[in-house]
């Protein structure tokens, strides 16, 4: 299992060498209010625990064919992601929801446009403990009655007279998190909007840890967080409304959208000024000319073709002489071909 958040300390150690010897600080400022260092090639991300996944099996693969440039991968929720990207510390977000307009608006303010990819799929995955075997699925109306603000189901039987009399624990994102948001969006009707007593964590490991070890648990997470996890959890199906067929998170049901309500796209968000930086620029050339095989590694659904060629439209200019390296040796996907 991957352990999301964790950075190298190679910057850091080195930073503090040159600060000492009287070198670079790595604090000069550029046009957008961005920390530049001169001294290293060096790439920062931040944002979504689900994007997370894609970005830092890009960061692993990469690695390998150009480690000379430290690309650093965290993960503070979506909303954590465009916080710092907004005080010009980071050069790319990881979000697992469309940019909001008032981040969009703060952005072109403060001159730091950036361009959208969009690079997989994911279906938010309602788990319970595998102990529990009365919950054959949930119906969104089952769910809202759940999560809203100020419900009042406190054991499984509040859900389903048939099920048993015994206390429900929930286990879900923080609310930094994009999934919070849009499960919150797609399941409650308003965004943000939740019951508070729950077990809340930025960290999906955490909330894995939690459902797999509480009978009473229940949760929702990204799919690959489950997929990582299948021996310890259960996925359960979701029903659009009480007559409709209940449908099991997959790669199949996410891509065609019949995992409703939630399946939902995943975007990296890169800011224009930092492509214009060779290695910024390479390293999202490199991102986007594997991102099939990135975003299985990962654990998702890979962007479609016509998803691809879009992506490949909205990259800036760039050193149009540098090959695409294919990840771990295998061939690159071939360019999407612009249209005429």
């Amino acid at each position: 299992m991957r352990i999301p958040g964790q950075r190298g300390l190679s910057a850091t150690l080195i930073a503090l060498v040159l600060a000492g010897c009287g070198g670079e600080s790595g604090n000069d400022e550029t046009k957008d209010g961005a920390s530049a260092t001169k001294e290293s090639k060096s790439v920062e991300i931040d944002g979504s625990s689900t994007v997370f996944q894609i970005s830092q099996a890009a960061r692993e693969a990469y690695a390998k064919v150009k480690p000379d440039v430290n690309v650093v991968v965290d993960n503070h929720g979506t909303g954590g992601g465009f916080g710092n990207y907004l005080k010009g510390e980071i050069d790319i977000v990881d979000a697992s929801r469309p940019a909001k307009e008032d981040e969009e608006t703060k952005a072109k303010a403060q001159g730091l446009e950036w361009t959208q990819f969009l690079v997989g799929y994911d279906g938010i995955t309602v788990v319970v403990n595998p102990q529990n075997t009365f919950v054959k699925s949930f119906t969104v109306a089952q769910l809202k009655a759940i999560w809203e603000p100020g419900s009042k189901v406190k054991t499984w039987k509040d859900v389903d007279p048939s099920w048993p009399d015994k206390p429900i624990v929930l286990y879900c994102p923080d609310n930094n998190s994009g999934t919070f948001e849009y499960f919150t969006e797609a399941i409650v009707g308003k965004a943000r909007q939740q019951r508070d007593d729950v077990q809340a964590s930025s960290d999906d490991n955490i909330l894995v840890t939690g459902v797999a070890g509480d009978q009473a648990g229940l949760g929702y997470f990204g799919f690959a967080y489950f997929e990582e996890n299948k021996d310890k959890l259960r996925a359960v199906p979701i029903q659009k409304t009480a007559d409709a067929p209940a449908v099991a998170a997959s790669p199949e049901t996410i891509l065609d959208k019949s995992y409703t309500p939630l399946s939902r796209p995943l975007f990296i968000y890169a800011k224009n000024s930092s492509l214009r930086r060779p290695e910024v620029f390479d390293f999202v050339k490199y991102y986007l000319e594997n991102i099939e095989t990135l975003a299985k590694k990962g654990g998702y659904v890979p962007p479609t073709a016509q998803d691809r060629e879009a992506n490949a439209k909205a990259l800036p200019a760039g050193d149009a002489s540098a090959k695409a390296v294919p990840v771990s040796g295998e061939p690159a996907s071939p360019a999407p071909k612009a249209a005429p």
